[in-house]
């Protein structure tokens, strides 16, 4: 039997030496400022990405990888393997997952293919992708896979909070006249991802009050496996935020990313986030 063959999103964030020992496939989304495209994780990094996005009054727009593009890399892994496991960030914040459905339902006939919203995004998303190559490249057939993945999914949460509500509004997922005010009372919403959308939990006025926020949201879960805090050009906030957490819960393993730019596109420079692993 082949072994299953994963592929996944550029919003995961998974390094290309990760995803190659453990055979992920990875496309890229597009990642559009002004007339110029850029492959995330390929033509873009995370400090690139914010570096333009200090340079310029635009929205960067996020463009997900076209039917054509999916249609290519199944027929490529379909000379390798009969059993693909497709897993991408949430269908509420991009086509991404609907164009990689369209491309996979003609070859399900002769292929065993399945393709998850996994409602996640980030590093939230590469854990669940990490866990599915892992468990792949032991020998788990399709079936234990989706059966891990669909498990791994609810006990990943991610929260954070943005330092202007700009770019919530410019991607639709606030009202302008609730960015407008926001910007003008200096509100600093606190943003959970639930079921696979961004919604508003609080507001508060400042980023330490924010930082508080963040930290009351993660101390609520009763066994936390490991915990990743993403930020953008924000290393006080991050320090801040462990020295809390660690008060409360000295002994959990936190690992300090910069998020990319996917995420950026919804959130802009200066947000703080966590993304909490559940245990059993």
């Amino acid at each position: 039997m082949s072994q299953v063959k994963i592929v996944t999103d550029s919003t995961a964030e998974i390094s290309p030496e990760l995803a190659e020992s453990l055979g992920i496939t990875v496309l890229p989304l597009t990642i559009q400022f002004g007339n110029k495209a850029y492959r995330e994780g390929i033509d873009l990094n995370a400090k690139e990405f914010f570096n333009k996005l200090a340079r310029t009054n635009g929205t960067p727009v996020l463009t997900p990888p076209t039917v054509q593009q999916f249609e290519q890399t199944l027929d490529e892994l379909l000379k390798q393997t009969d059993e693909i496991v497709m897993i991408f960030n949430s269908s509420k914040l991009s086509k991404t997952f609907a164009n990689a459905h369209r491309a996979a339902m003609p070859m399900m006939g002769r292929a065993k293919i399945r393709v998850i919203d996994s409602q996640l995004i980030s590093t939230g998303l590469g854990m669940i992708v990490t866990s599915a190559g892992r468990a792949a490249a032991k020998g788990a057939d399709v079936e234990e896979v989706v059966r891990l993945t669909r498990g791994l999914i609810p006990r990943t949460y991610i929260a954070a909070f943005a330092d202007t509500l700009d770019y919530l509004e410019r991607s639709g997922r606030i009202r302008k006249a609730q960015a407008i005010l926001g910007t003008f009372l200096n509100i600093k919403p606190l943003l959970i991802l639930e079921e696979g959308e961004i919604v508003v939990l609080e507001k508060v006025r400042t980023r330490a009050k924010a930082v508080e926020k963040l930290v009351e949201f993660i101390i609520e879960f009763t066994h936390i496996e490991k915990m990743d805090v993403l930020h953008s050009t924000t290393p006080e906030d991050v320090a801040l935020l462990i020295e809390q957490v660690n008060l409360q819960l000295p002994n959990l393993d936190m690992k300090v990313e910069m998020y990319g730019p996917s995420l950026g596109a919804f959130l802009g420079p200066g947000a703080l986030g966590v993304v909490v692993y559940e245990g059993m």
